[in-house]
């Protein structure tokens, strides 16, 4: 019997993506982000949320995509990323997901714009494809760099 894993699914564009629930602090609604000099340009600023000082990365522009304006639905999702805490802005949060790991084949090369190193995995559900995203993966090193000194 295989086991099953927990994700927080949520859209980007009209493509649906999940995080490991693991990693994931807590989701948040769009708040005032004050930008930042100098910063990669997939960070958006920093949020001060409860006395701590976070950058937030648009999930979007970090994975090449068009980046629409944010609305209602547009959430922060905070993640314990090694040492720090990051948020990342996406279109829409969905669901907590159960998904058997039979259901979650090996990453593809590529996928809908997001390079294969990115991707854990592709998990296919009755709701349709949900690419797994390994958020440590999608920053290089230098990129970690940069964000540590934020």
């Amino acid at each position: 019997m295989a086991d099953t894993k927990q994700f927080v699914g949520f859209q980007l564009r009209n493509e649906h993506y999940g995080v490991d629930i693991m990693g994931v602090e807590e989701i948040i609604r769009l708040q005032d982000i004050t930008p930042v000099p100098r910063a990669p340009d997939f960070v958006e600023g920093i949020i001060n949320l409860r006395n701590q000082i976070i950058p937030i990365v648009d999930l979007r522009k970090r994975l090449r995509m068009p980046v629409p304006a944010e609305n209602e639905n547009t959430r922060i999702i905070v993640m314990k990323i090694e040492t720090r805490r990051l948020g990342f802005m996406v279109d829409r949060v969905e669901e907590v997901m159960y998904i058997s790991t039979d259901l979650i084949e090996d990453a593809p090369g590529m996928s809908g714009g997001v390079q294969g190193n990115y991707v854990d995995g592709v998990a296919r559900t009755d709701k349709g494809m949900i690419i797994i995203l390994d958020v440590v993966k999608i920053f290089s090193p230098e990129e970690h760099m940069q964000l540590s000194m934020i």
